[in-house]
């Protein structure tokens, strides 16, 4: 399935529309970092890998803004643990 995402900084979200439905990722600023906080796709829709496309889009353009991130959802940290070449990314706790 090819899904289109758009950013909406306005709302501080990446989106997907599915079939009219609305798949999302949320993000914060944290001290200059960009939080992943939630990922939600429609019960529906659900075990496509859409919300896996959404992490993806969401860390491409973090690493082409050169912004660190904070993986607060429990699927971004699966994703980033399953592409271990997005951990440079990963904000160190020590900066």
């Amino acid at each position: 399935m090819k899904i289109t995402i758009i950013h909406n900084p306005v709302r501080s979200r990446f989106e997907a529309e599915i079939k009219g439905e609305a798949a999302v990722l949320e993000y914060e600023f944290v001290n200059g970092a960009m939080a992943l906080i939630h990922t939600f796709v429609p019960p529906k829709h659900r075990h496509q890998g859409i919300a896996f496309a959404l992490i993806k889009f969401a860390l491409e353009y973090a690493r082409a803004k050169d912004l660190k991130v904070i993986p607060g959802c429990s699927s971004v940290v699966l994703y980033i643990e399953q592409h271990p070449e997005y951990e440079a990314l990963l904000l160190d706790i020590d900066e």
